[in-house]
């Protein structure tokens, strides 16, 4: 039977596309059209276009389908993509669906501490419904909890990097002092098609993080270290966060609630233990600083020692 991957044209859907890929199980991918499309035709998944809203859409795409692996999530930046119906009406629709069409098992990419932020971030309470629902349908089920993704600092999310590259500042949502354990989106892809079949992973809410955790001001500290760069800190209280979110609702409504998300961490942490049986499963994880020379293309530090000793 089949493996049905959605979100698949995402930078993490797009990582998990690639290993799902070499094992070799026949994957379809519910896909709505755009520039990463080619990659997973060129992979030799099944496409279908259609949309996670849509009733009909889910029960042609998931008809003999095994196991669904789900990374899609809304994005408070695109009024097209909001949370509310991505994050929220969407995954319980897939849900629900799924379970009316006797998938076996579903892994789900939610938030670190959707539980403990329900009630104050937007974001995390539409993960936790989904969580509770997909915990309650019946079926099996992974749900994967990541930390902050280390690519937060490259070009695909914030725009971090490109305020640090134009004007040498390193700005933080709120204090800046909330540690976090910085996860590669790698990391995190191999964790969701391990959890296809392991069995420590049925039935399971897996937390995964990086191997440090660091705060915000500690990662551009490393950010500049790496680089060769000078970083300014430039910390955004969290009442202005807050005030910002209200300026910014007539023409992005969940902006708030995303500030929201970044106030939580930083009030709460955003760290976790990564349980030993997937730690042993995964092998090494990516460390922060090799990610920030991926994400500004610097060679690695065995790169640069081969070619100082020949």
């Amino acid at each position: 039977m089949t493996v049905l991957l959605i979100g698949g044209t995402g930078l993490l859907g797009g990582a998990v596309a690639e290993h799902l890929a070499a094992r070799g199980e026949p994957v379809r991918a519910l896909v709505r059209e755009g520039k990463r499309v080619a990659r997973l035709r060129e992979l030799g998944f099944e496409l279908v276009v259609g949309d996670l809203r849509d009733r009909r859409t889910l029960e042609r795409v998931l008809r003999d389908v095994r196991a669904v692996v789900t990374t899609a999530q809304g994005d408070p930046l695109r009024r097209k993509k909001p949370m509310r119906q991505i994050d929220g009406l969407a995954n319980q629709l897939l849900i629900a669906t799924a379970r009316r069409m006797q998938v076996e098992h579903v892994v789900f990419v939610s938030a670190l501490k959707a539980d403990q932020g329900a009630a104050s971030v937007p974001q995390l309470a539409y993960k936790h419904a989904a969580e509770q629902a997909l915990q309650s349908s019946g079926m099996g089920y992974t749900i994967i909890r990541p930390s902050s993704f280390q690519e937060t600092f490259g070009d695909g999310f914030a725009p971090f990097k490109r305020i640090i590259e134009r004007t040498g500042i390193g700005m933080t949502m709120g204090s800046g002092r909330g540690r976090q354990s910085f996860v590669a989106i790698d990391d995190v892809a191999r964790t969701a098609v391990l959890a296809l079949d392991h069995p420590k992973a049925r039935d399971a809410i897996v937390p995964v993080g990086g191997p440090e955790d660091l705060s915000y001001r500690d990662a551009y500290a490393r950010i500049a270290q790496v680089t060769g760069r000078r970083i300014t800190i430039l910390p955004i209280p969290r009442p202005l966060l807050g005030m910002g979110g209200l300026l910014a609702a007539p023409l992005l409504p969940e902006l708030r609630g995303f500030f929201a998300f970044f106030a939580f961490f930083d009030h709460a942490g955003y760290t976790c233990v990564t349980p030993d049986w997937l730690l042993n499963a995964l092998g090494e994880r990516r460390l922060f600083d090799d990610g920030v020379r991926a994400m500004y293309n610097i060679p690695p530090r065995n790169a640069i020692a081969d070619t100082s000793s020949s």
